[in-house]
């Protein structure tokens, strides 16, 4: 029996590598998946699970001609295979994936929203991305959300409407409780490698270095910490906005750690003792839940994004978005209350266990499509 085509539409082929690998290779037993994105710097990409990868000229920012012409392409491309489903992910892969498989009639179209840009814009630049957005859920057939809060956040701006879902209570791919596992040993050497000691309380933060993910706040926050209080801070990933050259003073002074890169996030934050993500925006905190796995209690932002990941004062505490102060008395509060902190830890890899591991979520992706395809 044939099976039906999936094609997945995604500006950067890293966005599907880290969340869909694991739905790919669960979906690709009862169906044939495909890739479109722009492969324009990585020509060879492959994933597991995934029959063939095609090049759309997909950019993130927007362009009227070029998004014109990537419509275009993208149209012809969705007519000369016949899909059974497109599904989108990003805003602008869903736009030019929403309106090209519409009116190449494609039966199902899928889009995930997993985040708003516009959600701290203002002015008509708000005003054009929550259209975009609103044209992306017209043109699906079905819409998904990563997260409850964020699902009824977009329901009350008028950007979706009551029928769409959240799979689980969230989450793209969820988390592999196996991967994300407590490991003494792990942690002992990782925190010998950056010369941590014993006694040492570590915070760290890891994703995008940018200032909408409240980096600098936390920076900041922690250089107004005492600094008899036995504490290092520990910044992992990529510096988008040149933000560590540009407060080098604070940094030496305080003696924070940068990495630039990791691809093994299961083990570096195997080294920290609270895990912060003071985000101003937010579609759902992968990082939290994968961090809540590996028993790491959380300090985030009060985001609605981040309100499924974490249970206030259960495992993990959360401060007022864009307010340092607020940010430093949790950090010092963490700092004061080490005891009550890692039962917290202990509780959020409970929570995870039970509401976010990748064995849920993908059971989810599977009914989702075995529902829409009968």
């Amino acid at each position: 029996m044939e099976k039906n085509k999936i094609c997945f539409i995604v500006s950067d082929p890293v966005t599907a590598k880290v969340f869909l690998k694991t739905p790919f290779l669960k979906l690709s037993k009862y169906y044939d998946i495909y890739i479109a994105a722009n492969l324009k710097s990585n020509p060879d990409f492959y994933l597991e699970g995934v029959k063939d990868v095609y090049h759309l000229p997909i950019n993130r920012k927007i362009s009227i001609i070029k998004d014109i012409n990537c419509l275009i392409k993208a149209t012809l491309f969705f007519k000369k295979n016949t899909f059974n489903a497109i599904h989108s992910i990003t805003p602008k892969a869903g736009l030019i994936a929403m309106l090209g498989a519409y009116i190449a009639r494609v039966p199902f179209r899928v889009h995930t929203f997993t985040g708003q840009v516009w959600a701290n814009k203002t002015g008509v630049y708000k005003f054009l991305l929550k259209c975009i957005d609103k044209i992306i859920d017209s043109c699906a057939t079905n819409t998904l959300v990563d997260g409850k809060s964020q699902r009824d956040y977009l329901i009350s701006q008028n950007i979706i409407s009551q029928k769409s879902e959240v799979l689980g209570l969230g989450s793209i791919c969820g988390v592999d409780l196996e991967r994300f596992k407590p490991s003494e040993k792990t942690r002992q050497s990782v925190r010998a490698s950056l010369g941590f000691k014993k006694e040492d309380w570590v915070f760290m933060f890891l994703g995008r270095l940018n200032k909408e993910k409240g980096v600098l706040d936390l920076i900041n926050a922690f250089d107004q910490i005492n600094t008899n209080l036995n504490q290092k801070l520990v910044l992992v990933g990529h510096d988008e906005e040149n933000i560590i050259n540009q407060n080098k003073e604070i940094i030496k002074r305080n003696n924070i750690t940068y990495i630039p890169f990791t691809d093994k996030p299961e083990e570096i934050i195997q080294a920290c003792d609270t895990f912060c993500l003071p985000s101003y925006r937010e579609g759902f905190g992968l990082s939290i839940i994968e961090a809540s796995a590996l028993s790491k209690p959380i300090i985030c932002s009060d985001i609605y994004g981040l309100k499924d990941t974490i249970i206030d004062h259960e495992t993990g505490v959360k401060h007022k978005a864009k307010n340092i102060k607020d940010l430093t008395e949790k950090l010092v509060f963490a700092l004061e209350n080490k005891e009550l902190f890692k039962k917290m830890g202990v509780e959020g890899r409970k929570y995870v266990s039970e509401h976010f591991s990748d064995e849920i979520v993908l059971k989810e992706w599977v009914d989702f499509y075995k529902k829409l395809f009968e």
